[in-house]
């Protein structure tokens, strides 16, 4: 795996800061041309993207997972996913910003896409790649 430093600092929209994007570029760089589950080990951008979001960088996070949703199978389980896991950053970026509403709607539309991933595995399920979905709060496992 390439070594690709975090940002200078998170980006919060509407607060004057400027994104650092170096990172987040490296990072999608990466990005292969189809996103599947079965290699979810080895894609650069979503796993950059969960030490994102470990670390605070919400805005970030988002940016380099629709790089890598963007190359999910269309209706596939790894789009649901990836779907869910931008909303989880971008509702963590709204209780930054103090906009617990929009988080709480945000929340509630990453619970419907946990449940409806977890339905299209079988229903039996705890991790798909690398995430617990076993559970209401999506976290990164491995």
């Amino acid at each position: 795996m390439p070594d690709i430093r975090l940002p200078a600092h998170a980006h919060v929209p509407g607060s004057g800061s400027v994104p650092d994007l170096g990172p987040l570029e490296r990072a999608k760089d990466f990005t292969p041309a189809v996103t599947r589950a079965a290699e979810w080990s080895e894609n650069v951008p979503y796993l950059y993207g969960h030490d994102l979001l470990r670390a605070g960088y919400y805005w970030e996070a988002h940016e380099v997972w629709e790089a890598v949703w963007l190359a999910t199978p269309a209706n596939g389980p790894e789009r649901l996913l990836l779907q869910a896991l931008i909303q989880n950053a971008n509702a963590r970026l709204k209780s930054a910003m103090q906009r617990e509403n929009a988080a709480a709607r945000l929340h509630t539309q990453v619970e419907e896409l946990r449940i409806d991933l977890v339905a299209r595995l079988g229903g039996r399920i705890d991790t798909y790649m690398g995430v617990n979905v076993g559970n209401r709060y999506l976290h990164y496992n491995a």
